[in-house]
């Protein structure tokens, strides 16, 4: 079996079981040179497993993995020159960060010269250029983070895997250096797998993201195909989209639900008895006699909630048995809770999906 000549990873039919449970089962993807991949799911969707099996420290049952067209299956993790990164940043407590950046490094042989070359180049990288000689319960977690990121980095990995790297932090940091970790490894072109539960922070970070819940890849995409057309029922609940409705579609392309008929033009358009319309909560606006026309998705019901977000109103409404959850602008105001409401329904944010997974 060869590896994809534009993939400088492949895993393939990769299964993993534990005690007679499987953990994984039949998971295949590819990257190429410099993207970065987060592997995004609920606890025990498989997520860490995958990434440990990639690293070599676990023993995978089936399947292969193909790095830069090589079977790495039976390569010792020490010789695979993989970068790791945890969310226990297990940084020596007695050292300076300069000695914990240097300590690879020093593990690897290199020359003093090129050692202080590159302990000086990853700490001005990740903003630490003056506190090399800090120790490390003198910085902050945030510094102690980037510390982390660049000992994982001064080595030159040819591939750097991240294990819920930000867990610990709150979430105005993550989110700040979420967007510093791609801005890092873009500029030097490292491929990434990073692993995360957080839909933003994998959204932030990621060129790919892999689904996984209950050891099945449930979908690999970018992160905006993944927003906005979830693959199945199992995607769109995880990414927290509620408005699910189930219905059937005919041959001419109508979906029909306890909402009524309408035409919806993207997801799948083949004849199903069962299938579930997804309606994005972004994709309403309150009725404009002037914007409707005759072909215009709308939806009518009752305000049974109304929580004012700042830039958004999230208003539920309820529809006979449906209730529905949408995010509106705060102007016009909508309606007030027990009142009447009539939205426009935005047809690109409705997507018919796969209700079996």
């Amino acid at each position: 079996m060869t590896s994809t000549r534009d993939n400088i990873l492949e895993v393939k039919n990769l299964s993993n079981r534990y005690e007679g449970l499987p953990l994984l089962q039949n998971i295949g993807f590819g990257l190429s040179q410099g993207e970065i991949l987060c592997l995004l799911g609920p606890s025990g969707s498989g997520k860490t497993t995958l990434l440990r099996l990639v690293a070599g420290l676990e023993r995978l049952d089936t399947g292969t993995i193909f790095f830069r067209g090589r079977d790495i299956r039976d390569i010792p993790p020490h010789q695979r020159n993989f970068g790791m990164m945890f969310q226990e940043y297990a940084l020596f407590p007695h050292k300076s960060v300069w000695q914990n950046i240097a300590f690879g490094l020093e593990m690897q042989k290199c020359s003093p010269a090129e050692l202080a070359h590159r302990v000086r180049t990853v700490l001005e990288m990740v903003g630490l250029a003056d506190l090399g000689h800090r120790g490390i319960d003198e910085l902050s977690g945030g510094e102690q983070q980037r510390v982390a990121l660049a000992r994982s980095l001064a080595p030159e990995p040819q591939l750097l895997l991240l294990d819920e790297p930000l867990g610990s932090l709150d979430r105005t940091l993550r989110d700040r250096l979420t967007t510093e970790i791609r801005t890092i490894l873009k500029k030097l072109g490292v491929t990434a797998i990073f692993v995360t539960h957080d839909q933003a922070e994998a959204f932030s970070v990621a060129d790919k993201v892999a689904v996984l819940h209950n050891g099945l890849l449930q979908q690999f995409d970018t992160p905006e195909a993944l927003y906005r057309f979830p693959a199945n029922t199992t995607v769109a609940g995880f990414l927290g989209f509620t408005n699910l409705i189930d219905g059937h579609l005919d041959d001419q392309g109508i979906f029909h639900s306890q909402l009524g008929s309408m035409s919806i033009i993207n997801g799948i358009r083949k004849a199903r008895e069962k299938i579930t319309l997804l309606m994005r909560p972004e994709g309403a606006n309150l009725r404009l006699q002037a914007s409707v026309t005759a072909d215009t998705p709308t939806i009518a019901g009752t305000v049974t909630h109304r929580v004012f977000q700042g830039s958004t109103y999230r208003l539920t409404l309820q529809s006979g048995d449906v209730s529905l959850t949408f995010d509106l602008p705060i102007d016009p105001s909508p309606p007030e809770k027990g009142a009447p409401i009539e939205l426009v329904l935005n047809p690109a944010a409705l997507v018919l999906i796969d209700p079996s997974a």
